[in-house]
């Protein structure tokens, strides 16, 4: 084997000892905010388990919450009915060779296509699900015959691991998969006989093994050599997880130790891992669920003393006469209860305690602060602007300019997120195309081998309306000062003025017309313009000429001594 199997998997467990520390949030976000997500990579019976709802969830806010961020992460940044990248090429525009930017939208759409047919969207919507409550998502994107395949894993199946730039580029998921499952996956020749004499007699078809799936660095291991037929920079590597003694420290388990199923490797990383926010090297994320994670407790414990008021106010205790002893007292609708009327100045039932209205309406009140404050902290207003029904059509300014101090905030999470999820999504994507032979023809037989991405979801659109604003209004001033002082329109470029204008508001790039293009329109004109100006001169000469014609014929036939102008000059002469 190329890679020493007990080193991956010593790596693996070293990986998860460093996210120890975030087991026990994970578990608490999992049960205020986003039940059932979270999987311990240890509990092999998972699927074997109930539906994993706290009982003492008492106020589902938290949940609400991450439903409307994800909702308007995924409407906002990504929505399905609605263009949200386009491909652009960096660069000089004069160097784009000529009808590459129509074929950067028509391979724009062809890429939409693409992930309209895959199972992109629903994934996506689960990793920003994923990100808003843990902070760090994973999404394994692959390709085959059928067609682009994305793969959301949960929380607590992976671990993750970081370059030097900050970068992830490497990750180990532990699956638990059945012994047919194994089989069907994986060559024969690489799978142990126990699985196999299990598959092939129906016994224990479904005994489950944990399988890690490493993906990694092929330099990280350089030193245990190379596997000439996948000698691609990154690593993947199945393997089956041994367990390790408590005693004695060595690997135990099928075989006694961990067995490769399956090596190969990848081009490029396959994997995108984008965190909420991050500090300095950290390699795991801070969600917003964690930040508002005390609120939530504490939403938790005011809306059971609450519910508890409230159940005092509609069914209070009662102190009851001890006469109605024998008889028992029915407080159902209806019910009759008898009592010794002669013994005046007894009430037979009253409350013992009630709580007053004025109590109920301030325990409602504090908890609407609170409910307020988990809203904010997961952004809801922000992204129920364009997710209300009635505002469907509401445009990015609008956006920007009701929502400017929240988008502010999240201004540094969206860059990151374009930066560590959408802009690889989209790189990774048109790379297995090309590989797979799905893009456009290129024209001109340009070999496109890397493209760049310009945004233009309604969340980018709103970060860039105050920019388009502002070169609106540059335009204004200097129209209005022109007016006075006509020099000032030599200080303003209408070239880069309009690729400005147009790449704010995320224009198409077949609006432009092609550099040469332009400079042959603009040549024309010129010529046309000097044309037209060398007519005028001739006309101009001409009309010159007709009228010295007409005044020498005039003089020609004006009688001398009648006092003409003529006489006049004649008499000046002399």
């Amino acid at each position: 084997m190329a890679f020493d199997i007990t080193r991956l998997q010593t790596r693996y467990e070293e990986l998860r000892l460093e996210r120890s520390g975030f087991t026990e949030v994970y578990r608490e976000i999992t049960r205020l905010f986003a039940p059932g997500r979270y999987r311990d990579d240890t509990a092999s019976d998972y699927h074997l388990q109930p539906y994993p709802i706290d009982a003492k969830l008492v106020n589902s806010t938290g949940v609400l919450a991450l439903r409307a961020m994800a909702a308007g992460l995924h409407g906002g940044m990504t929505s399905p009915v609605r263009p949200w990248f386009r491909l652009v090429l960096q660069g000089n525009p004069s160097e784009i060779p000529e009808g590459l930017n129509a074929w950067l939208d028509l391979t724009t759409q062809v890429m939409q296509a693409v992930l309209h047919q895959s199972n992109f969207y629903s994934a996506i919507h689960g990793l920003y699900a994923d990100l808003g409550a843990f902070g760090t998502g994973l999404l394994v994107e692959t390709a085959d015959e059928d067609g682009i395949h994305f793969h959301l894993c949960n929380p607590g199946e992976f671990v993750i691991d970081i370059n030097s730039n900050n970068e992830v580029d490497t990750f180990y998921r532990r699956m638990h998969m059945t012994a047919r499952q194994i089989v069907d996956k994986f060559d024969n020749k690489n799978v142990p006989d126990l699985i196999k004499g299990q598959c092939e007699h129906t016994r224990n078809v479904t005994a489950r093994y944990d399988v890690i799936h490493a993906v990694f660095p092929r330099n990280e291991f350089k030193t245990l050599g190379r596997v000439a037929s996948t000698d691609k920079p990154y690593a993947s590597v199945y393997f089956l997880l041994g367990s390790s003694s408590s005693s004695t420290g060595e690997l135990t388990g099928l075989g006694g130790k961990p067995s490769i199923l399956e090596e190969g490797g990848y081009d490029m990383f396959p994997a995108f891992a984008p965190r909420w926010n991050i500090s300095n090297s950290d390699r795991y994320g801070i969600s917003p669920a964690m930040q508002i994670l005390p609120d939530c407790k504490m939403l938790q414990a005011m809306t059971t003393t609450l519910r508890k008021l409230q159940h005092k106010a509609a069914d209070p205790p009662l102190v009851v006469d001890q006469s109605l002893r024998a008889t028992g007292v029915r407080l159902t609708p209806g019910g009759l209860s008898y009592f010794d009327s002669t013994r005046t100045g007894v009430t037979p039932v009253a409350p013992i305690h009630q709580p007053d209205a004025q109590t109920l309406q301030y325990s409602m009140q504090a908890i609407q602060e609170v409910q307020e404050i988990i809203n904010d902290g997961m952004y809801v207003e922000l992204f129920r602007t364009f997710l209300d029904d009635e505002r469907h059509n509401v445009t990015a300014t609008e956006i920007s300019a009701r929502q400017s101090e929240k988008l502010v905030l999240l201004g540094p999470v969206l860059e990151r997120l374009h930066k560590e999820l959408l802009q690889p999504v989209i790189q990774r994507t048109f790379a297995l195309m090309r590989e797979w032979g799905a893009l456009p023809p290129p024209p001109n037989n340009v070999d496109i081998i890397n493209v760049d991405v310009t945004f233009e979801s309604i969340l980018a659109q709103a970060q860039r309306a105050s920019l388009s604003a502002n070169i609106e209004q540059g335009v204004v001033f200097v129209g209005n000062l022109a007016q006075m002082a006509p020099e000032a329109l030599d200080m303003l470029n209408a070239d880069n003025t309009v690729r400005a204008y147009l790449d704010r508001i995320a224009a198409p790039a077949s609006m432009l017309r092609e550099q040469n293009e332009v400079e042959t329109i603009r040549q024309q004109r010129a010529e046309q313009q000097a044309q037209q100006q060398q007519m005028a001169m001739g006309n101009q000469a001409l009309a010159e000429a007709g009228a010295l014609a007409d005044a020498a014929k005039t003089m020609g036939e004006t009688r001398l001594g009648q006092g003409s102008v003529l006489d006049n000059l004649l008499g000046g002469v002399q």
